[in-house]
């Protein structure tokens, strides 16, 4: 393992030569980011979606990080790293075509009745509500929750770590940075205990659906659907609050 002087030195010569073997040094060093995305990201996508696919659009944002690092902006590399990742294996993603319609149509089933429910009841709709809305079973409201799961990471999950994200890339002014925190901060704060738990603990605490599963003593499928749910939940906010 490269030792933290090491890799100084290696970005330096990277800095200053554009070198293919710091280059490649310093993509090894980093190579856990993308695996560490790819991993709390796999278990949200279709099972026809590979791993090696997922990777190989981890490494395309990995090396853009290394290449556009400015050390000057007081942001470590990691955090600005990990947002590069991210978008490039959304990006890879959105190319694929790997979404079915019907996902797309669970997601805005779900999120829409979630808003009618939530104006109708005046409080977050719970599971057996939002099943009985829809006119499911338990088993076909999981199954429908389930297949509207990949689409949960799209755009949200770019949005959630937004205050550091704004701050980082400058793409919203401090008024409209601040909004956005206080509008899902708020929303966060309404969402069921066990899915306000699940959202602290994948996006601020950065842990995997698996390892969320053996914290909560749940499945990981069952994870991911109190996921969704959450997330659905906060598309709904935010377009009621014009976002």
């Amino acid at each position: 393992m490269i030792t933290a002087k090491e890799l100084e030195r290696c970005w330096n010569t990277y800095r200053a030569n554009r070198d293919d073997n710091s280059r490649e040094t310093l993509v090894q060093a980093y190579l856990h980011l993308v695996k560490r995305i790819v991993a709390r990201i796999k278990p949200l996508l279709p099972p026809s979606v590979e791993e090696g696919d997922l990777i190989s659009y981890g490494l395309i944002g990995l090396l853009e990080a290394i290449d556009r690092f400015d050390l000057n902006r007081g942001v470590p590399f990691e955090a600005f790293a990990t947002q590069r990742i991210r978008g490039a294996i959304l990006d890879g993603l959105r190319s694929m075509g790997w979404l079915p319609r019907s996902a797309y149509q669970r997601a805005k089933q779900l999120q829409d009745t979630i808003e009618s429910l939530e104006q109708r009841l005046g409080h977050a709709p719970s599971e057996q509500e939002l099943a009985d809305e829809l006119g499911l079973t338990d088993e076909e409201y999981s199954a429908f929750v389930m297949e509207a799961a990949p689409v949960a990471i799209l755009p949200l999950d770019e949005l959630l770590p937004l205050a550091e994200k704004a701050q980082e890339q400058n793409i919203w002014d401090e008024h409209q940075r601040q909004e956005l925190i206080e509008i899902l901060a708020q929303a966060i704060e309404k969402l069921p205990e066990r899915e306000r738990l699940v959202i602290t603990l994948y996006f601020y605490e950065q842990l995997t659906l698996k390892e969320i599963a053996k914290v909560m003593k749940l499945t990981e499928g069952r994870v991911c659907q109190l996921k969704t749910q959450a997330l659905m939940r906060l598309r709904a906010a935010l377009k009621r609050a014009g976002w």
